[in-house]
């Protein structure tokens, strides 16, 4: 109790709130622009915290991550477009809202879900972080796969319009998922003697792409042009946050779902964010609401992401394992300065053990705070002439795309799915299955891969292990209710 208490004295002190808050902001501002995310910033930024003390250069770094996933929700409400796929279930209805011309709403719904999800995680990662570790630390490979095609049958539930256009939507992503090198031999594998394709193609031009891009270009070429009404004042965003404090059942059970998903290594907010939206629809009395612009699939997507956050930091300070894409960049922080992680960290290093806990609650709190002070600056984005905003969107994501890897090739991947994503809105397929299924295809081949080296060939353990077995049967029962909902609806 003592380093909690003198972790907390020097987590408030002036010095630590200023490298807080300033990782928050940027991490805000990086999350709201098309093309940009908090992962580039930390890496950015981590060269920098050399100079730093090893808790400092954590506060930083932490605030970014917390101020990313937060500020991703903006341009996801406004624009449609998400900053990382994290975002895309916010972007179901989200967007809705805001074209309905209750963007204040929209906001102040994601505004509460995205500081009460961190909260509640926060108090999770403060209170359980060992005892949760050591459980999640007996997930097998065969528990992970389980999580991961969970996740990636639940893109036919969430998806608009239909079941089965939302499954191929989810298979295409998968599809595109697969060039690059074997995760076991290293073989090169539908790269058509293309040596850049041998890294596979990287999640940031894929979404772009589909979601920027071929929305952009199918704006453009529709034939209408009115804007929708997307005004967004302070008052009327302090007006509707008592709104979202009215769905508390649904902040706290999709915080509790993105906290467990944060928990388990290399998972990530976005299975947290599709299965917090998942659940909050199927207890709901009107499931046909989701997707038109309901405030609880804004609550359960916020509330879910941005709980993974603090949910991931578990296995990172209990453990030594990164919990998220994210957490390496915190876990290269602390082996930078010769501090090194895993379980012994909180007897070898208590003070940064403490640490940690202490920054993400100030994190949480800046994010709260700048997220509010700031909106309306975030929201100038809408205030700007289309034929400003569109030029200006692409050349975000142009520069953001080549500063994240330096590559002509990223930029003809991004131009590629730009097309992709147009054919999808032509043809009325739901993009965010596309993503969902790219981004965890990758997860879901290690994990079934490392089982199958595991179990020799043997496909028994995933019948036979209570706990796969389980989550296997759940995700088969959900597809097959969604199929009888869809038949159900075009009965009637």
């Amino acid at each position: 109790m003592d380093f909690f208490l003198n972790a907390l004295i020097a987590g408030l002190a002036p010095y630590a709130l200023f490298y807080s808050f300033l990782g928050v902001f940027l991490g805000l501002y990086v999350g709201a622009i098309p093309g940009l995310n908090q992962g580039m910033l930390m890496a950015l930024a981590l060269p920098m915290t050399f100079a730093m003390t090893s808790l400092d250069a954590e506060i930083l770094l932490i605030g970014m991550y917390v101020g990313g996933v937060s500020g991703s929700m903006v341009s996801a409400i406004l624009i449609g477009i998400p900053g990382t796929p994290a975002a895309v279930m916010t972007t179901f209805d989200g967007y809705p809202m805001a074209r309905q011309g209750l963007a204040s709403r929209a906001l102040a719904l994601g505004l509460v879900a995205s500081f009460t999800g961190a909260l509640i995680s926060w108090a999770i990662l403060a209170g359980l972080s060992a005892p949760i570790a050591r459980v999640a630390i007996k997930f097998s490979h065969f528990e992970f796969f389980a999580i991961i095609f969970l996740g990636l049958v639940l893109i036919a539930a969430v998806s608009e319009g239909s079941v089965i256009k939302g499954m191929l939507s989810g298979l295409l992503g998968m599809l595109f998922a697969m060039p690059g090198s074997d995760p076991v031999t290293g073989v090169s594998r539908l790269t058509f003697g293309n040596l850049p394709l041998d890294a596979g193609l990287k999640d940031l031009p894929v979404l772009l792409g589909v979601f920027a891009v071929g929305q952009i270009i199918g704006d453009v070429a529709s034939s209408s042009s009115d804007r929708p009404n997307l005004s967004v004042t302070l008052r009327g965003i302090l007006r509707e946050l008592q709104s979202g404090l009215s769905h508390w059942g649904s902040l706290i059970r999709s915080s509790l779902i993105g906290t467990f998903v944060g928990v388990l290594p290399g998972i990530g907010a976005n299975v947290g964010s599709v299965l917090s939206y998942t659940v909050a629809k199927g207890v709901s009395k009107e499931p046909r609401k989701f997707g038109t612009g309901h405030p609880a699939g804004i609550i359960a997507s916020e509330a879910g992401n941005n709980a993974t956050v603090c949910g991931a930091l578990i296995p990172l300070v209990a453990l030594g394992i990164p919990g998220s894409g994210a957490d390496v960049f915190l876990l290269a922080a602390l082996v930078m300065h010769n501090v090194q992680p895993g379980p012994l960290l909180i007897r070898e290093h208590p003070e940064t053990f403490y640490g940690i806990i202490v920054a993400a609650l100030t994190a949480t709190l800046a994010m709260g705070i700048l997220l509010l002070a700031s909106i309306r600056t975030l929201c100038k984005v809408i205030d700007v002439p289309r034929e400003i905003l569109v030029p200006v969107v692409l050349l975000f994501c142009v520069i953001g795309i080549y500063a994240f890897n330096n590559s002509t090739f990223d930029l003809m991947v991004l131009a590629a799915f730009g097309g992709v994503g147009l054919t999808l809105k032509i043809f009325r397929v739901p993009p965010a299955p596309f993503i969902i299924g790219f981004v965890l295809a990758g997860l879901a081949e290690d994990s079934v891969r490392s089982a199958l080296m595991l179990s020799r060939g043997s496909f028994s353990p995933f019948f036979t292990r209570p706990v796969t077995a389980g989550i296997l049967v759940v995700a088969v029962a959900v597809f097959l209710l969604a199929l009888y909902r869809e038949a159900k609806t075009t009965q009637d």
